[in-house]
């Protein structure tokens, strides 16, 4: 054999050498293990993520669908989105909002929502809106909101965002908040996997149902109303601030956290304090919250130190914390003035399918400033303007009539042609249809609407022959489009004072 045949059969043996293969073997198979291992894994976690969400809806025992609204509407649609608490949610009307300026509102409030909270929930608004501005509400940073402050709050708010987002929130759930209960938060089917002891299986529709996305659009768009009730004028009382209230650095960061976000999506942040009864700890706080903002350059309205100027009372436009329908339509009407002037929304469109919903919480705000508990004839004069009704007019004239300029003015801009004080001797009877003449007369005249047979007499106004019972030498009568509800308004001009500015309609001398 010669050398190079037997370099030849050592090369071969040791190219076939059972012991490097077997060495080479073992170190290929833990790399290939960990590898195959790591995939099973992640197939496996990605399979446990799939089985969590799918099953978590189910087990969720009343939920806060107000997320699942929210989502429900057409997207890029919103232009102003109001965040915070229920003194944002009662002082906020999207109705009022729209009848004021034609642009599309949302309340994302809810019950306490702690300020962490409401940074991520405009973060959920941002997946399907692009508002040019936000208002928020500050109350729960002052010391009055730790009254109603319980863990279940940061629930309901999460409640209402979805996906990473609501995970994510669980940030902002204080460290005082124990672990348990803050992995129940963050992944409730670990909180609430026990209610499968009370779902009924043997209805399974009803089982999908229940964890289904509620798809409706809910006319109040946010807005919770309250109905006036205590009709008197009280002053609210406003406390100074006696000494500066450190912001903790947990503060800090989350209102500038929502200020970065909003700077990052080009939206203008409006934070207000809607109107409350407020003590001297609150308003201590309050005092360095606005000094705060004042050194960070945020903008902010104080509707507290406004209420006077803007002719806002506790008892008549609210309650102690919240305000009632009267009392947001003062608060909107001020918020929408400054964003209309302000120039803060430029991209509005109107959405087909969006606005009659709108025109719907629009119909409805008509309902809460007109009916028959308002009896000021200023505040009916000039919301029935801007709302949907309709107003029967029964005018006897009358030389010594005490209608003014201001009046006569108010009474022409709903749509009557007479000129009351020019012609103030003359009869004058007409009906008037959402701001546009219908009908008008210098003698009695029927005329039939909405299925009703309407009769303007010399001394009476008849609804299918009936009298309204309240009729007076000058009668206004505001109306829904559809009769659903009737505000008779009468008016003797020896009671001059319902036609002075200053009356308050309450104080007056006729009791409806």
């Amino acid at each position: 054999m010669s050398p190079s045949d037997r370099f030849k059969v050592t090369t071969d043996r040791v190219k076939a050498s059972p012991v490097k293969k077997k060495r080479s073997e073992k170190k290929m198979k833990p790399l290939a293990g960990i590898l195959l291992g790591g995939v099973k894994l992640a197939v496996l976690a990605a399979i446990a993520v799939g089985i969590w969400s799918v099953l978590t809806p189910y087990f969720r025992k009343d939920r806060n669908t107000d997320g699942d609204q929210f989502r429900a509407f057409p997207e890029n649609t919103v232009d102003v989105i109001a965040l915070g608490s229920s003194h944002m949610q009662y002082a906020f009307n999207p109705g009022y909002f729209y009848a004021e300026t034609g642009y599309y509102s949302y309340v994302f409030g809810s019950v306490c929502q702690p300020f962490s909270e409401s940074v991520y929930l405009l973060e959920e608004v941002l997946k399907t809106q692009h508002p040019e501005t936000v208002v928020i509400d500050v109350f729960t940073l002052l010391p009055q909101s730790q009254v109603c402050y319980a863990d279940g709050t940061y629930y309901i708010a999460m409640d209402m965002m979805s996906g990473k987002t609501r995970t994510d929130a669980a940030e902002g759930i204080p460290d005082t908040v124990d672990d348990e209960t803050k992995l129940g938060y963050t992944y409730d089917l670990y909180m609430n996997h026990d209610n499968w002891k009370t779902m009924d299986f043997s209805d399974l529709d009803a089982v999908a149902k229940a964890a289904s996305p509620d798809q409706g659009i809910e006319w109040g768009l946010g807005y919770v109303d309250q109905k006036p009730e205590n009709l008197q004028f009280t002053p609210l009382e406003v406390f100074q601030p006696q000494k500066e209230v450190p912001l903790s650095d947990d503060e800090k960061y989350w209102i500038d956290r929502l200020a970065d976000l909003c700077k990052q999506n080009d939206i203008h942040l409006i934070f207000v304090k809607t109107p409350y009864q407020e003590d001297q700890a609150d308003a201590d706080k309050l005092g360095s919250l606005w000094k705060y903002f004042d050194e960070k350059g945020y903008e902010y309205i104080d509707f507290l130190a406004k209420a006077s100027e803007l002719g806002w009372y506790l008892d008549m436009d609210g309650d102690t914390w919240h305000n009632n329908t009267w009392g947001a339509e003062i608060v909107t009407r001020h918020l929408a003035d400054v964003i209309r002037e302000k120039g803060y929304v430029t991209k509005h469109s109107d959405n087909p399918e969006a606005k009659p919903v709108y025109e719907t919480a629009r119909r409805r705000a008509s309902e809460y400033l007109l009916t028959k508990q308002n009896v000021n004839i200023y505040s009916l004069l000039e919301d029935a303007k801007k709302y949907p009704c309709t107003i029967l007019f029964r005018y006897k004239g009358e030389d010594h009539s005490s209608i003014g300029q201001y009046e006569n003015g108010a009474l022409n801009a709903l749509g009557l042609n007479h000129d009351f004080i020019k012609d103030k001797e003359k009869d004058y009877y007409a009906a008037v249809k959402d701001g546009v003449l219908l009908q008008e007369s210098s003698t009695p005249f029927d005329i039939e609407l909405a299925g009703n047979q309407i009769s303007l007499k010399e001394d009476d106004i008849l609804f299918n022959g009936a009298s309204t019972g309240l009729t007076g030498e000058l009668q206004i009568i505001f109306c829904d489009d559809d009769f659903e509800w009737i505000n008779a308004v009468p008016i003797d001009y020896a009671s001059s004072h319902f036609w002075k500015k200053s009356c308050d309609g309450w104080n007056c001398t006729w009791n409806p």
